[in-house]
Protein backbone atom coordinates (compact mmCIF):
# COMPACT_ATOMS: atom_id res chain seq x y z
CA UNK A 1 0.00 0.00 0.00
CA UNK A 2 1.24 3.21 -0.98
CA UNK A 3 0.69 6.54 1.18
CA UNK A 4 0.42 10.24 0.10
CA UNK A 5 -0.41 13.33 1.78
CA UNK A 6 -3.17 15.61 0.85
CA UNK A 7 -4.25 18.83 2.83
CA UNK A 8 -1.83 17.59 5.78
CA UNK A 9 -3.05 13.79 5.99
CA UNK A 10 -2.32 10.51 4.62
CA UNK A 11 -4.73 8.75 2.30
CA UNK A 12 -4.03 5.18 1.85
CA UNK A 13 -4.00 4.31 -1.91
CA UNK A 14 -4.30 0.44 -1.97
CA UNK A 15 -5.23 -2.41 -4.74
CA UNK A 16 -8.63 -2.99 -3.06
CA UNK A 17 -9.49 0.54 -3.01
CA UNK A 18 -8.53 1.31 -6.98
CA UNK A 19 -9.95 -2.08 -7.59
CA UNK A 20 -13.54 -0.53 -5.98
CA UNK A 21 -13.02 2.83 -8.24
CA UNK A 22 -12.76 1.19 -11.27
CA UNK A 23 -16.17 -0.81 -10.73
CA UNK A 24 -17.68 2.70 -9.65
CA UNK A 25 -16.45 3.86 -13.35
CA UNK A 26 -17.55 0.51 -14.91
CA UNK A 27 -21.05 0.61 -13.88
CA UNK A 28 -21.26 4.31 -15.08
CA UNK A 29 -19.58 4.05 -18.62
CA UNK A 30 -21.41 0.37 -19.08
CA UNK A 31 -24.96 2.22 -18.68
CA UNK A 32 -23.96 5.22 -21.01
CA UNK A 33 -23.62 2.27 -23.70
CA UNK A 34 -25.70 -0.14 -23.10
CA UNK A 35 -29.09 1.07 -23.06
CA UNK A 36 -28.49 2.40 -26.68
CA UNK A 37 -28.33 -1.01 -27.63
CA UNK A 38 -31.12 -2.42 -25.75
CA UNK A 39 -33.62 0.68 -26.34
CA UNK A 40 -35.56 -0.90 -29.51
CA UNK A 41 -36.53 -3.92 -27.28
CA UNK A 42 -37.65 -1.95 -24.14
CA UNK A 43 -39.16 0.68 -25.66
CA UNK A 44 -41.23 -2.03 -27.81
CA UNK A 45 -41.96 -4.24 -23.88
CA UNK A 46 -42.52 -0.70 -22.27
CA UNK A 47 -44.97 0.68 -25.51
CA UNK A 48 -43.17 3.88 -25.79
CA UNK A 49 -42.00 3.93 -29.26
CA UNK A 50 -42.91 7.77 -29.63
CA UNK A 51 -40.50 8.69 -26.50
CA UNK A 52 -37.65 6.18 -27.84
CA UNK A 53 -34.52 8.49 -27.13
CA UNK A 54 -36.17 10.04 -23.64
CA UNK A 55 -34.13 7.48 -21.36
CA UNK A 56 -31.25 8.42 -23.22
CA UNK A 57 -31.10 11.63 -23.42
CA UNK A 58 -32.18 12.47 -19.73
CA UNK A 59 -29.19 10.39 -18.79
CA UNK A 60 -26.63 12.48 -21.20
CA UNK A 61 -28.27 15.38 -19.67
CA UNK A 62 -27.92 15.06 -16.60
CA UNK A 63 -24.60 12.91 -16.40
CA UNK A 64 -23.48 15.88 -18.24
CA UNK A 65 -24.06 18.39 -15.51
CA UNK A 66 -23.37 16.35 -12.75
CA UNK A 67 -20.30 15.40 -14.21
CA UNK A 68 -19.44 19.61 -14.29
CA UNK A 69 -20.34 20.25 -11.14
CA UNK A 70 -18.86 17.34 -9.46
CA UNK A 71 -15.33 18.83 -8.40
CA UNK A 72 -17.49 21.88 -6.49
CA UNK A 73 -19.47 19.22 -4.50
CA UNK A 74 -16.60 17.44 -3.83
CA UNK A 75 -14.81 20.85 -2.62
CA UNK A 76 -17.36 21.52 -0.49
CA UNK A 77 -19.02 18.72 0.71
CA UNK A 78 -15.77 15.96 0.81
CA UNK A 79 -15.04 13.90 -2.28
CA UNK A 80 -15.99 10.62 0.26
CA UNK A 81 -19.39 12.85 0.92
CA UNK A 82 -20.15 13.31 -3.12
CA UNK A 83 -18.66 9.97 -4.29
CA UNK A 84 -20.43 7.99 -1.53
CA UNK A 85 -23.87 9.85 -2.53
CA UNK A 86 -23.45 9.15 -6.43
CA UNK A 87 -22.90 5.51 -6.16
CA UNK A 88 -25.86 5.16 -3.55
CA UNK A 89 -28.54 6.85 -6.35
CA UNK A 90 -26.62 5.35 -9.32
CA UNK A 91 -27.92 1.76 -7.16
CA UNK A 92 -31.08 3.35 -6.21
CA UNK A 93 -31.84 4.73 -9.61
CA UNK A 94 -31.25 1.09 -11.52
CA UNK A 95 -33.26 -0.82 -9.04
CA UNK A 96 -36.37 2.05 -10.52
CA UNK A 97 -35.42 1.80 -13.78
CA UNK A 98 -35.66 -2.03 -13.13
CA UNK A 99 -39.06 -1.55 -12.12
CA UNK A 100 -40.29 0.96 -14.08
CA UNK A 101 -43.43 0.69 -15.88
CA UNK A 102 -43.76 2.97 -18.48
CA UNK A 103 -40.88 4.90 -20.84
CA UNK A 104 -41.59 7.92 -18.95
CA UNK A 105 -40.73 6.80 -15.65
CA UNK A 106 -38.07 4.90 -17.19
CA UNK A 107 -36.37 8.09 -18.88
CA UNK A 108 -37.62 9.76 -14.76
CA UNK A 109 -35.32 7.06 -13.22
CA UNK A 110 -32.71 7.86 -15.65
CA UNK A 111 -32.33 11.64 -14.95
CA UNK A 112 -31.54 10.31 -11.60
CA UNK A 113 -29.24 7.37 -12.62
CA UNK A 114 -27.71 10.12 -14.71
CA UNK A 115 -26.44 12.43 -11.51
CA UNK A 116 -25.27 9.29 -9.87
CA UNK A 117 -23.19 8.31 -12.73
CA UNK A 118 -21.74 11.34 -13.62
CA UNK A 119 -20.75 11.91 -9.85
CA UNK A 120 -19.25 8.80 -9.76
CA UNK A 121 -17.41 9.11 -13.07
CA UNK A 122 -15.92 12.71 -12.36
CA UNK A 123 -15.24 11.13 -8.74
CA UNK A 124 -13.22 8.63 -9.93
CA UNK A 125 -11.45 10.97 -11.70
CA UNK A 126 -10.82 13.78 -8.70
CA UNK A 127 -9.73 11.14 -6.45
CA UNK A 128 -6.18 10.80 -8.50
CA UNK A 129 -5.96 14.42 -7.89
CA UNK A 130 -6.61 14.84 -4.26
CA UNK A 131 -4.77 11.74 -3.49
CA UNK A 132 -1.43 11.04 -5.98
CA UNK A 133 0.92 13.24 -6.64
CA UNK A 134 1.13 14.21 -10.45
CA UNK A 135 3.36 11.00 -12.07
CA UNK A 136 2.11 8.21 -9.81
CA UNK A 137 -1.44 9.65 -11.38
CA UNK A 138 -0.67 7.76 -15.20
CA UNK A 139 -1.25 4.35 -14.34
CA UNK A 140 -4.51 5.29 -12.03
CA UNK A 141 -5.94 7.24 -14.85
CA UNK A 142 -4.24 4.80 -17.47
CA UNK A 143 -6.50 2.30 -15.90
CA UNK A 144 -9.67 4.59 -15.51
CA UNK A 145 -9.72 5.04 -19.13
CA UNK A 146 -9.28 1.53 -19.78
CA UNK A 147 -12.79 0.56 -18.47
CA UNK A 148 -14.58 3.33 -20.96
CA UNK A 149 -13.02 0.60 -23.34
CA UNK A 150 -14.52 -2.76 -21.00
CA UNK A 151 -17.59 -0.98 -21.44
CA UNK A 152 -17.81 -0.40 -25.15
CA UNK A 153 -17.35 -4.29 -25.84
CA UNK A 154 -19.58 -5.45 -22.70
CA UNK A 155 -22.32 -2.97 -23.69
CA UNK A 156 -23.31 -4.43 -26.80
CA UNK A 157 -23.06 -7.80 -25.88
CA UNK A 158 -25.44 -7.19 -22.93
CA UNK A 159 -27.44 -5.36 -25.17
CA UNK A 160 -27.42 -8.01 -27.78
CA UNK A 161 -28.76 -10.52 -25.36
CA UNK A 162 -31.61 -8.66 -24.45
CA UNK A 163 -32.33 -7.86 -28.49
CA UNK A 164 -32.37 -11.99 -28.16
CA UNK A 165 -35.11 -12.31 -25.71
CA UNK A 166 -32.37 -11.85 -22.21
CA UNK A 167 -34.75 -9.35 -19.96
CA UNK A 168 -33.45 -5.62 -20.20
CA UNK A 169 -34.73 -5.60 -16.14
CA UNK A 170 -30.71 -7.41 -16.05
CA UNK A 171 -28.90 -4.44 -17.38
CA UNK A 172 -30.09 -2.20 -14.50
CA UNK A 173 -30.29 -4.65 -11.94
CA UNK A 174 -26.82 -5.84 -12.33
CA UNK A 175 -25.44 -2.39 -11.40
CA UNK A 176 -27.03 -2.98 -7.75
CA UNK A 177 -24.59 -5.57 -6.23
CA UNK A 178 -21.55 -4.41 -8.84
CA UNK A 179 -22.14 -0.99 -6.53
CA UNK A 180 -22.43 -2.21 -3.25
CA UNK A 181 -19.29 -4.28 -3.95
CA UNK A 182 -17.50 -0.75 -5.30
CA UNK A 183 -18.77 1.14 -2.08
CA UNK A 184 -17.55 -1.59 0.43
CA UNK A 185 -14.18 -1.21 -1.31
CA UNK A 186 -13.49 2.22 -2.09
CA UNK A 187 -15.28 4.58 0.04
CA UNK A 188 -13.80 4.42 3.12
CA UNK A 189 -11.00 5.26 2.69
CA UNK A 190 -11.46 8.78 0.45
CA UNK A 191 -10.47 11.84 1.63
CA UNK A 192 -13.32 13.38 3.82
CA UNK A 193 -14.50 17.26 4.45
CA UNK A 194 -11.85 17.78 6.68
CA UNK A 195 -8.62 16.31 3.82
CA UNK A 196 -7.63 19.63 2.34
CA UNK A 197 -9.18 22.73 1.39
CA UNK A 198 -12.59 23.25 1.15
CA UNK A 199 -15.36 25.76 1.04
CA UNK A 200 -17.93 26.88 4.13
CA UNK A 201 -20.03 28.45 1.48
CA UNK A 202 -21.68 26.66 -1.43
CA UNK A 203 -21.82 28.06 -5.04
CA UNK A 204 -25.41 27.80 -5.29
CA UNK A 205 -25.59 30.61 -7.98
CA UNK A 206 -22.79 29.52 -10.05
CA UNK A 207 -24.41 25.52 -9.85
CA UNK A 208 -27.18 26.74 -11.20
CA UNK A 209 -26.43 29.09 -14.31
CA UNK A 210 -23.62 26.11 -14.73
CA UNK A 211 -26.57 23.39 -14.76
CA UNK A 212 -29.01 25.60 -17.28
CA UNK A 213 -25.99 26.52 -19.49
CA UNK A 214 -24.86 22.91 -19.90
CA UNK A 215 -28.50 21.44 -20.23
CA UNK A 216 -28.66 24.49 -23.28
CA UNK A 217 -25.63 23.39 -25.00
CA UNK A 218 -26.53 19.72 -24.81
CA UNK A 219 -29.94 20.04 -26.15
CA UNK A 220 -28.68 21.36 -28.89
CA UNK A 221 -26.97 18.14 -30.42
CA UNK A 222 -28.58 15.43 -28.47
CA UNK A 223 -31.75 16.78 -29.55
CA UNK A 224 -30.43 17.55 -33.29
CA UNK A 225 -31.53 15.33 -35.88
CA UNK A 226 -34.39 13.88 -34.19
CA UNK A 227 -36.50 16.53 -32.64
CA UNK A 228 -35.54 19.49 -35.02
CA UNK A 229 -32.27 19.77 -37.42
CA UNK A 230 -29.05 21.09 -36.59
CA UNK A 231 -29.44 24.20 -38.25
CA UNK A 232 -33.02 25.26 -37.65
CA UNK A 233 -34.66 28.06 -35.36
CA UNK A 234 -34.99 26.12 -32.54
CA UNK A 235 -31.08 25.08 -32.46
CA UNK A 236 -30.47 28.97 -32.72
CA UNK A 237 -32.63 29.66 -29.85
CA UNK A 238 -30.87 27.10 -27.27
CA UNK A 239 -27.19 28.47 -28.84
CA UNK A 240 -28.46 31.62 -27.66
CA UNK A 241 -29.77 30.74 -24.93
CA UNK A 242 -26.13 29.14 -23.96
CA UNK A 243 -24.53 32.56 -24.52
CA UNK A 244 -26.77 34.60 -22.48
CA UNK A 245 -26.07 32.07 -19.65
CA UNK A 246 -22.40 31.34 -20.05
CA UNK A 247 -22.14 35.26 -19.60
CA UNK A 248 -23.99 35.45 -16.59
CA UNK A 249 -22.23 32.70 -15.43
CA UNK A 250 -18.88 34.19 -16.30
CA UNK A 251 -19.97 37.21 -14.05
CA UNK A 252 -21.30 34.96 -10.97
CA UNK A 253 -18.44 33.26 -10.61
CA UNK A 254 -15.94 36.02 -11.65
CA UNK A 255 -17.22 37.45 -8.20
CA UNK A 256 -17.82 34.39 -6.19
CA UNK A 257 -15.63 33.57 -3.30
CA UNK A 258 -15.01 29.90 -4.23
CA UNK A 259 -16.84 29.17 -7.34
CA UNK A 260 -18.19 25.84 -8.73
CA UNK A 261 -15.98 26.73 -12.04
CA UNK A 262 -13.25 29.11 -11.22
CA UNK A 263 -13.10 31.36 -14.35
CA UNK A 264 -8.95 31.58 -14.20
CA UNK A 265 -9.09 28.21 -15.33
CA UNK A 266 -9.61 29.28 -18.96
CA UNK A 267 -6.85 31.75 -18.65
CA UNK A 268 -4.46 28.84 -17.74
CA UNK A 269 -2.84 27.79 -20.93
CA UNK A 270 -1.91 24.28 -20.22
CA UNK A 271 -5.70 23.64 -18.74
CA UNK A 272 -7.31 24.95 -21.46
CA UNK A 273 -5.21 22.76 -23.63
CA UNK A 274 -6.66 19.81 -21.42
CA UNK A 275 -10.12 20.58 -21.74
CA UNK A 276 -9.48 20.96 -25.65
CA UNK A 277 -7.40 17.43 -26.14
CA UNK A 278 -10.24 16.05 -24.12
CA UNK A 279 -12.99 17.19 -26.16
CA UNK A 280 -10.76 15.54 -29.55
CA UNK A 281 -9.63 12.20 -28.16
CA UNK A 282 -13.32 11.86 -27.32
CA UNK A 283 -14.65 13.28 -30.58
CA UNK A 284 -12.52 10.61 -32.54
CA UNK A 285 -13.33 7.92 -30.16
CA UNK A 286 -17.01 8.47 -30.77
CA UNK A 287 -17.01 8.60 -34.06
CA UNK A 288 -15.73 5.18 -34.75
CA UNK A 289 -17.66 3.87 -32.09
CA UNK A 290 -21.13 5.49 -33.50
CA UNK A 291 -20.02 5.19 -37.64
CA UNK A 292 -17.75 1.80 -37.99
CA UNK A 293 -20.86 -0.65 -37.04
CA UNK A 294 -23.50 1.20 -39.25
CA UNK A 295 -20.28 1.04 -41.57
CA UNK A 296 -20.13 -2.43 -41.22
CA UNK A 297 -23.30 -3.53 -41.01
CA UNK A 298 -25.19 -1.10 -43.66
CA UNK A 299 -22.29 -0.69 -46.69
CA UNK A 300 -20.83 -4.03 -46.20
CA UNK A 301 -23.68 -6.76 -44.68
CA UNK A 302 -22.25 -7.85 -41.98
CA UNK A 303 -24.87 -8.79 -39.14
CA UNK A 304 -24.65 -6.95 -36.05
CA UNK A 305 -23.21 -9.26 -33.17
CA UNK A 306 -20.12 -9.76 -35.91
CA UNK A 307 -20.00 -5.96 -36.51
CA UNK A 308 -19.62 -5.92 -32.69
CA UNK A 309 -16.78 -8.47 -32.75
CA UNK A 310 -14.59 -6.79 -35.02
CA UNK A 311 -14.52 -3.79 -33.53
CA UNK A 312 -13.58 -5.53 -30.24
CA UNK A 313 -9.73 -4.50 -31.43
CA UNK A 314 -10.19 -1.29 -31.38
CA UNK A 315 -11.15 -1.19 -27.66
CA UNK A 316 -8.26 -3.81 -26.99
CA UNK A 317 -6.14 -1.41 -28.51
CA UNK A 318 -7.52 1.53 -26.57
CA UNK A 319 -7.19 -0.38 -23.36
CA UNK A 320 -3.27 -1.12 -24.53
CA UNK A 321 -2.84 2.35 -25.51
CA UNK A 322 -4.27 3.58 -22.11
CA UNK A 323 -2.38 1.88 -19.70
CA UNK A 324 1.11 2.05 -21.84
CA UNK A 325 0.46 6.15 -22.14
CA UNK A 326 0.19 5.78 -17.62
CA UNK A 327 3.06 3.54 -17.59
CA UNK A 328 5.36 5.46 -19.72
CA UNK A 329 3.92 9.36 -17.90
CA UNK A 330 4.75 7.86 -14.35
CA UNK A 331 8.56 6.50 -15.97
CA UNK A 332 9.76 9.89 -17.48
CA UNK A 333 7.09 12.59 -17.21
CA UNK A 334 6.90 13.87 -20.63
CA UNK A 335 3.21 14.43 -21.01
CA UNK A 336 3.58 16.68 -24.22
CA UNK A 337 4.77 13.83 -26.16
CA UNK A 338 2.00 11.63 -25.32
CA UNK A 339 -0.29 14.03 -26.37
CA UNK A 340 1.52 14.85 -29.95
CA UNK A 341 1.96 10.83 -30.68
CA UNK A 342 -1.68 10.35 -29.82
CA UNK A 343 -2.83 13.10 -32.38
CA UNK A 344 -0.40 11.49 -35.18
CA UNK A 345 -2.13 7.88 -34.39
CA UNK A 346 -5.54 9.64 -34.83
CA UNK A 347 -4.19 11.62 -38.32
CA UNK A 348 -2.92 8.53 -39.69
CA UNK A 349 -6.06 6.54 -39.17
CA UNK A 350 -8.11 9.04 -40.12
CA UNK A 351 -5.96 9.76 -43.20
CA UNK A 352 -6.25 6.01 -44.29
CA UNK A 353 -9.98 6.02 -43.75
CA UNK A 354 -10.32 8.77 -46.34
CA UNK A 355 -7.70 7.00 -48.68
CA UNK A 356 -9.18 3.50 -48.98
CA UNK A 357 -13.14 4.85 -48.24
CA UNK A 358 -13.86 3.46 -51.71
CA UNK A 359 -12.33 -0.20 -51.31
CA UNK A 360 -12.48 -0.82 -47.54
CA UNK A 361 -13.05 -4.38 -46.44
CA UNK A 362 -14.15 -6.04 -43.06
CA UNK A 363 -10.28 -7.07 -42.11
CA UNK A 364 -9.08 -3.26 -43.43
CA UNK A 365 -11.82 -1.66 -41.17
CA UNK A 366 -10.96 -3.60 -38.37
CA UNK A 367 -7.70 -2.97 -38.40
CA UNK A 368 -8.00 0.46 -38.98
CA UNK A 369 -10.12 0.91 -36.38
CA UNK A 370 -7.53 -1.02 -33.96
CA UNK A 371 -4.87 2.14 -35.16
CA UNK A 372 -7.97 4.59 -34.21
CA UNK A 373 -8.56 2.67 -30.53
CA UNK A 374 -4.69 2.85 -29.74
CA UNK A 375 -4.51 6.72 -31.04
CA UNK A 376 -7.19 7.51 -28.79
CA UNK A 377 -5.97 5.20 -25.80
CA UNK A 378 -2.75 6.84 -25.44
CA UNK A 379 -4.13 10.59 -25.21
CA UNK A 380 -7.05 9.57 -23.25
CA UNK A 381 -4.93 10.37 -19.53
CA UNK A 382 -3.41 13.24 -20.76
CA UNK A 383 -6.40 15.34 -20.72
CA UNK A 384 -7.18 15.04 -17.35
CA UNK A 385 -3.08 15.12 -16.32
CA UNK A 386 -2.55 18.00 -17.98
CA UNK A 387 -6.17 20.19 -16.33
CA UNK A 388 -4.94 18.88 -12.92
CA UNK A 389 -1.43 20.04 -13.11
CA UNK A 390 -1.45 23.03 -15.39
CA UNK A 391 -4.71 24.24 -12.35
CA UNK A 392 -3.73 25.34 -8.63
CA UNK A 393 -3.80 22.58 -6.02
CA UNK A 394 -6.87 24.04 -4.63
CA UNK A 395 -8.97 23.99 -8.06
CA UNK A 396 -7.47 20.67 -9.11
CA UNK A 397 -10.57 18.62 -8.35
CA UNK A 398 -12.81 21.33 -10.43
CA UNK A 399 -10.61 21.55 -13.23
CA UNK A 400 -10.80 17.42 -13.38
CA UNK A 401 -14.51 18.14 -13.56
CA UNK A 402 -14.46 20.82 -16.23
CA UNK A 403 -11.92 18.41 -18.08
CA UNK A 404 -14.45 15.36 -18.10
CA UNK A 405 -17.05 17.82 -19.14
CA UNK A 406 -14.91 18.61 -22.33
CA UNK A 407 -14.26 14.79 -22.64
CA UNK A 408 -18.26 13.92 -22.73
CA UNK A 409 -19.10 16.81 -24.35
CA UNK A 410 -16.72 15.81 -27.40
CA UNK A 411 -18.43 12.53 -27.81
CA UNK A 412 -21.87 14.84 -27.61
CA UNK A 413 -20.57 16.69 -30.34
CA UNK A 414 -19.52 13.90 -32.47
CA UNK A 415 -22.60 11.64 -32.63
CA UNK A 416 -24.54 14.50 -33.83
CA UNK A 417 -21.52 15.73 -36.73
CA UNK A 418 -21.43 12.08 -37.73
CA UNK A 419 -24.91 11.99 -38.35
CA UNK A 420 -25.44 14.88 -40.32
CA UNK A 421 -22.40 13.81 -42.25
CA UNK A 422 -23.39 10.40 -43.19
CA UNK A 423 -26.83 10.12 -42.72
CA UNK A 424 -26.03 6.74 -44.38
CA UNK A 425 -23.01 4.19 -43.75
CA UNK A 426 -21.45 4.62 -47.97
CA UNK A 427 -18.11 5.57 -49.23
CA UNK A 428 -18.85 9.53 -49.40
CA UNK A 429 -20.17 9.41 -45.46
CA UNK A 430 -17.17 7.38 -44.41
CA UNK A 431 -14.54 10.02 -46.51
CA UNK A 432 -16.60 12.62 -44.05
CA UNK A 433 -16.89 11.50 -41.26
CA UNK A 434 -13.09 10.65 -40.99
CA UNK A 435 -12.06 14.29 -42.37
CA UNK A 436 -14.08 15.64 -39.07
CA UNK A 437 -11.98 13.49 -37.07
CA UNK A 438 -8.87 14.18 -38.89
CA UNK A 439 -9.56 18.32 -38.12
CA UNK A 440 -10.21 16.83 -34.46
CA UNK A 441 -6.51 15.52 -34.62
CA UNK A 442 -5.11 18.27 -36.37
CA UNK A 443 -6.42 20.95 -33.34
CA UNK A 444 -5.95 18.13 -30.80
CA UNK A 445 -1.94 18.28 -32.26
CA UNK A 446 -1.89 22.41 -32.22
CA UNK A 447 -3.19 22.22 -28.53
CA UNK A 448 -0.22 19.78 -27.85
CA UNK A 449 2.16 23.06 -28.14
CA UNK A 450 0.95 24.42 -24.38
CA UNK A 451 1.03 21.45 -22.46
CA UNK A 452 4.12 20.56 -20.44
CA UNK A 453 6.74 19.39 -21.36
CA UNK A 454 7.76 17.10 -18.90
CA UNK A 455 6.04 17.17 -15.29
CA UNK A 456 8.95 16.26 -12.76
CA UNK A 457 7.31 14.80 -9.63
Amino acid sequence: MKETRTGGACQPVGGLMTAGLMLALFIAALDSTVVATALPTISAALGGAAHYAWPMTAYLASSTVSTLLCGGLAFHFGLKRTYAFGLALFAAASALCAAAPTIEALAAFRLLQGIGGGLLEAGVFIAAAMMLPPRDRGPYLGAASAMYGVASVIGPVIGGAVAQGLSWHVIFVVNIPIAIVAFALSSRSLPGRGDGPRSAQFDAAGSALASLSVLSLVAVFSLAGGAFPLVSPRAAALVALFVILTFALYRVEAAASAPVIPMGLFYRPRVVAGFISGFCVQFALMAGVTYLPRLLQESMGIAATSSGAALIPMTLALMLGSNVSGALFRKNGRLRALAVRSSFVILAAAAAFIVGAQSLTAPLVTLLAAALGLGVGVGMPVSNLSAQTGADARDAGKATSTAMFFRGFGGTVSTAVCGMLAPAASPAGTTWVFCAVLVSAVVGLAVSIPIASRISS
